[in-house]
Protein backbone atom coordinates (compact mmCIF):
# COMPACT_ATOMS: atom_id res chain seq x y z
CA UNK A 1 0.00 0.00 0.00
CA UNK A 2 1.55 3.44 -1.05
CA UNK A 3 2.39 5.27 2.23
CA UNK A 4 0.55 8.99 2.85
CA UNK A 5 2.54 12.04 0.85
CA UNK A 6 2.62 14.02 3.92
CA UNK A 7 0.93 14.51 7.10
CA UNK A 8 -1.91 16.98 6.01
CA UNK A 9 -3.23 13.79 3.43
CA UNK A 10 -3.41 11.58 6.55
CA UNK A 11 -5.14 14.30 8.73
CA UNK A 12 -7.49 15.01 5.51
CA UNK A 13 -8.51 11.63 5.14
CA UNK A 14 -8.82 10.55 8.76
CA UNK A 15 -11.59 14.02 9.08
CA UNK A 16 -12.95 12.74 6.06
CA UNK A 17 -13.49 9.09 7.87
CA UNK A 18 -14.95 10.90 10.85
CA UNK A 19 -17.52 12.51 9.08
CA UNK A 20 -18.57 9.19 7.18
CA UNK A 21 -18.49 6.88 9.70
CA UNK A 22 -21.16 6.69 12.49
CA UNK A 23 -19.78 7.82 15.84
CA UNK A 24 -20.48 5.30 18.51
CA UNK A 25 -23.92 5.64 20.20
CA UNK A 26 -23.19 6.23 24.20
CA UNK A 27 -23.88 3.12 25.91
CA UNK A 28 -26.74 3.56 28.27
CA UNK A 29 -26.57 3.17 31.96
CA UNK A 30 -26.89 -0.95 33.06
CA UNK A 31 -27.23 -3.10 36.34
CA UNK A 32 -29.55 -5.59 37.71
CA UNK A 33 -32.48 -3.17 38.86
CA UNK A 34 -31.98 -0.80 35.65
CA UNK A 35 -32.91 -3.94 33.53
CA UNK A 36 -36.16 -4.20 34.76
CA UNK A 37 -37.43 -0.43 34.69
CA UNK A 38 -39.07 -1.15 31.81
CA UNK A 39 -41.39 -3.82 33.61
CA UNK A 40 -42.41 -0.79 35.62
CA UNK A 41 -42.96 1.75 32.93
CA UNK A 42 -45.15 -0.87 31.40
CA UNK A 43 -47.01 -1.39 34.03
CA UNK A 44 -48.44 2.26 34.56
CA UNK A 45 -51.86 2.63 34.30
CA UNK A 46 -53.22 5.16 31.07
CA UNK A 47 -53.84 7.98 31.68
CA UNK A 48 -51.46 8.46 34.86
CA UNK A 49 -51.47 12.21 36.19
CA UNK A 50 -48.97 11.22 39.56
CA UNK A 51 -46.42 8.92 40.03
CA UNK A 52 -44.47 8.08 42.93
CA UNK A 53 -41.11 6.48 43.03
CA UNK A 54 -39.89 5.02 46.19
CA UNK A 55 -36.37 4.78 46.67
CA UNK A 56 -35.71 7.15 43.85
CA UNK A 57 -31.86 6.94 44.92
CA UNK A 58 -30.00 9.46 41.88
CA UNK A 59 -33.36 9.47 39.86
CA UNK A 60 -33.16 7.81 37.12
CA UNK A 61 -36.49 5.55 36.98
CA UNK A 62 -38.15 8.83 38.44
CA UNK A 63 -36.63 11.14 35.07
CA UNK A 64 -38.29 7.33 33.06
CA UNK A 65 -41.52 7.77 34.42
CA UNK A 66 -42.29 11.92 33.43
CA UNK A 67 -42.96 9.57 30.41
CA UNK A 68 -45.57 7.57 31.33
CA UNK A 69 -47.14 10.16 34.16
CA UNK A 70 -48.20 13.75 34.45
CA UNK A 71 -46.25 14.37 37.08
CA UNK A 72 -43.45 12.23 39.07
CA UNK A 73 -42.29 12.68 42.90
CA UNK A 74 -39.29 10.53 43.95
CA UNK A 75 -38.89 9.84 47.57
CA UNK A 76 -35.60 8.89 49.50
CA UNK A 77 -33.90 9.64 52.83
CA UNK A 78 -30.48 9.75 51.22
CA UNK A 79 -29.43 13.30 50.67
CA UNK A 80 -26.19 12.71 49.05
CA UNK A 81 -28.32 10.18 46.14
CA UNK A 82 -31.25 13.11 46.22
CA UNK A 83 -28.50 15.92 45.28
CA UNK A 84 -27.38 13.83 42.28
CA UNK A 85 -30.97 13.57 41.13
CA UNK A 86 -31.96 17.04 41.74
CA UNK A 87 -29.00 18.25 39.55
CA UNK A 88 -31.06 16.72 36.45
CA UNK A 89 -33.80 19.75 36.81
CA UNK A 90 -37.10 18.69 35.33
CA UNK A 91 -40.27 20.90 35.93
CA UNK A 92 -42.30 17.86 36.19
CA UNK A 93 -40.35 16.39 38.79
CA UNK A 94 -40.59 16.67 42.86
CA UNK A 95 -37.52 14.92 45.17
CA UNK A 96 -38.20 14.57 48.69
CA UNK A 97 -35.80 13.94 51.67
CA UNK A 98 -37.80 11.87 53.81
CA UNK A 99 -39.35 8.60 54.69
CA UNK A 100 -42.12 6.86 52.26
CA UNK A 101 -43.73 5.66 55.56
CA UNK A 102 -44.17 8.65 57.39
CA UNK A 103 -44.23 11.63 55.10
CA UNK A 104 -47.73 13.41 54.81
CA UNK A 105 -49.07 12.25 51.15
CA UNK A 106 -52.92 12.44 51.08
CA UNK A 107 -54.56 9.15 50.75
CA UNK A 108 -55.09 8.19 47.27
CA UNK A 109 -53.04 10.52 45.64
CA UNK A 110 -50.96 8.36 42.85
CA UNK A 111 -51.95 6.32 40.15
CA UNK A 112 -48.77 4.33 39.58
CA UNK A 113 -46.77 3.60 43.08
CA UNK A 114 -43.23 2.53 41.78
CA UNK A 115 -40.36 0.61 44.19
CA UNK A 116 -37.42 -0.43 42.86
CA UNK A 117 -35.05 -2.16 45.14
CA UNK A 118 -36.36 -0.16 48.08
CA UNK A 119 -39.56 -2.60 49.93
CA UNK A 120 -36.70 -4.85 51.37
CA UNK A 121 -35.43 -1.58 52.95
CA UNK A 122 -38.99 -1.11 54.77
CA UNK A 123 -40.67 -3.52 57.20
CA UNK A 124 -43.05 -5.62 54.87
CA UNK A 125 -46.65 -5.76 55.62
CA UNK A 126 -46.73 -2.08 56.82
CA UNK A 127 -44.93 -1.05 53.86
CA UNK A 128 -47.71 -3.09 51.34
CA UNK A 129 -50.38 -1.26 53.42
CA UNK A 130 -48.63 2.10 52.83
CA UNK A 131 -48.43 1.77 49.33
CA UNK A 132 -52.23 0.36 48.99
CA UNK A 133 -53.29 3.61 50.83
CA UNK A 134 -51.40 5.97 48.75
CA UNK A 135 -52.93 4.12 45.44
CA UNK A 136 -55.80 6.29 44.14
CA UNK A 137 -58.67 3.22 42.95
CA UNK A 138 -57.17 1.92 39.54
CA UNK A 139 -53.66 2.76 40.45
CA UNK A 140 -51.50 0.62 40.13
CA UNK A 141 -48.00 -0.79 42.48
CA UNK A 142 -45.03 -1.83 40.43
CA UNK A 143 -42.21 -3.43 42.71
CA UNK A 144 -39.21 -4.72 41.49
CA UNK A 145 -37.51 -6.37 44.53
CA UNK A 146 -34.45 -8.45 46.61
CA UNK A 147 -35.89 -11.67 48.18
CA UNK A 148 -34.10 -13.87 50.46
CA UNK A 149 -33.12 -16.97 48.39
CA UNK A 150 -34.50 -20.48 50.60
CA UNK A 151 -36.37 -22.55 48.08
CA UNK A 152 -35.61 -24.59 44.89
CA UNK A 153 -36.67 -21.93 42.54
CA UNK A 154 -35.00 -19.48 43.86
CA UNK A 155 -31.32 -21.36 43.47
CA UNK A 156 -32.58 -23.07 40.13
CA UNK A 157 -32.83 -19.49 38.81
CA UNK A 158 -29.94 -17.72 40.39
CA UNK A 159 -27.52 -20.76 38.68
CA UNK A 160 -29.11 -20.01 35.84
CA UNK A 161 -28.95 -16.48 36.09
CA UNK A 162 -24.72 -16.39 36.21
CA UNK A 163 -24.33 -16.97 32.46
CA UNK A 164 -26.69 -14.26 31.78
CA UNK A 165 -25.36 -12.03 34.11
CA UNK A 166 -21.79 -12.33 33.40
CA UNK A 167 -22.51 -11.89 29.34
CA UNK A 168 -24.67 -8.62 30.10
CA UNK A 169 -22.05 -7.38 32.50
CA UNK A 170 -19.31 -8.16 29.46
CA UNK A 171 -21.66 -6.41 26.58
CA UNK A 172 -23.47 -3.32 28.49
CA UNK A 173 -21.34 -2.59 31.55
CA UNK A 174 -22.28 -2.24 35.09
CA UNK A 175 -22.81 1.09 36.94
CA UNK A 176 -22.72 0.67 40.51
CA UNK A 177 -26.38 1.16 42.48
CA UNK A 178 -25.17 4.61 44.16
CA UNK A 179 -27.62 4.49 47.09
CA UNK A 180 -27.06 2.58 50.68
CA UNK A 181 -27.57 -1.24 50.03
CA UNK A 182 -28.65 -4.09 51.84
CA UNK A 183 -29.03 -7.75 52.26
CA UNK A 184 -33.34 -8.48 51.72
CA UNK A 185 -34.80 -10.31 54.91
CA UNK A 186 -37.77 -11.82 53.51
CA UNK A 187 -37.84 -14.66 51.47
CA UNK A 188 -40.28 -14.91 47.96
CA UNK A 189 -42.68 -17.09 49.80
CA UNK A 190 -43.08 -14.90 52.98
CA UNK A 191 -43.75 -11.95 50.44
CA UNK A 192 -46.08 -13.87 48.29
CA UNK A 193 -48.02 -14.42 51.51
CA UNK A 194 -48.15 -10.77 52.19
CA UNK A 195 -49.16 -10.05 49.13
CA UNK A 196 -52.46 -12.26 49.67
CA UNK A 197 -53.04 -10.92 52.98
CA UNK A 198 -52.76 -7.40 52.08
CA UNK A 199 -52.71 -7.27 48.02
CA UNK A 200 -55.22 -9.60 47.40
CA UNK A 201 -54.83 -10.68 43.24
CA UNK A 202 -51.47 -9.35 43.08
CA UNK A 203 -48.88 -11.29 40.40
CA UNK A 204 -45.48 -11.92 42.02
CA UNK A 205 -43.07 -13.20 39.37
CA UNK A 206 -39.15 -14.28 40.03
CA UNK A 207 -37.07 -12.79 37.45
CA UNK A 208 -33.94 -14.13 36.00
CA UNK A 209 -31.74 -11.39 37.32
CA UNK A 210 -31.91 -11.76 40.64
CA UNK A 211 -35.02 -9.81 41.34
CA UNK A 212 -38.79 -10.46 41.55
CA UNK A 213 -41.49 -8.45 40.25
CA UNK A 214 -44.97 -7.91 42.21
CA UNK A 215 -47.88 -6.06 40.35
CA UNK A 216 -50.84 -5.10 41.66
CA UNK A 217 -53.97 -3.01 40.51
CA UNK A 218 -56.11 -1.76 43.36
CA UNK A 219 -59.81 -2.38 42.63
CA UNK A 220 -61.80 1.00 41.39
CA UNK A 221 -64.11 2.69 43.68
Amino acid sequence: MAAFANRDERRSLDGLGQRLLPRPMPRAPWNHNIHYHGVVLAAAPRPCRRALDVGCGRGLLTRELAAVSDQVVGIDPDPASLARARAAGDARLRFIEGDVMTWPFDPASFDLVAAVASLHHLPLIPALTRFRELLAPGGVLAVIGLARRTTLEDNVMALAAYPANQLLRRALGEVPVGAPVRDPPDTLPGIRAACAAVLPGARVKLRLLFRYSLIWRKPAA
